[in-house]
């Protein structure tokens, strides 16, 4: 039987192992949220603020996430559109 199956067997390395891995958990979240707080993001950046949207030639852009979107409809007459497709 390999090493780490006879290590396994038994309960109080597998509790050992448990409390380890939790506590592992703990520590990482702890780092993420402590990195999050003191570390925001700055409004514009790529996983920040919002992104500059714009639309034109009668198209429809929207920014920001889904539950809190903003919906641009732009106009033929504001911009520099031909009547042909390119």
């Amino acid at each position: 039987m390999p090493a780490l199956w006879r290590f396994l067997r038994q309960r109080s390395n597998r509790e050992i192992l448990g409390w380890l891995g939790g506590g592992l958990v703990v520590l990482a979240t702890a780092l993420w949220t402590v990195t999050v707080y003191l570390w925001p993001p700055k409004p514009g950046d790529a996983h920040g603020g919002r992104a500059g949207v714009e639309a034109n030639c009668g198209g429809l852009a929207i920014g920001g996430n889904v539950s809190g979107s903003t919906v641009v409809a732009g106009s033929v007459q504001q911009s520099d559109c031909s009547s042909k497709p390119k």
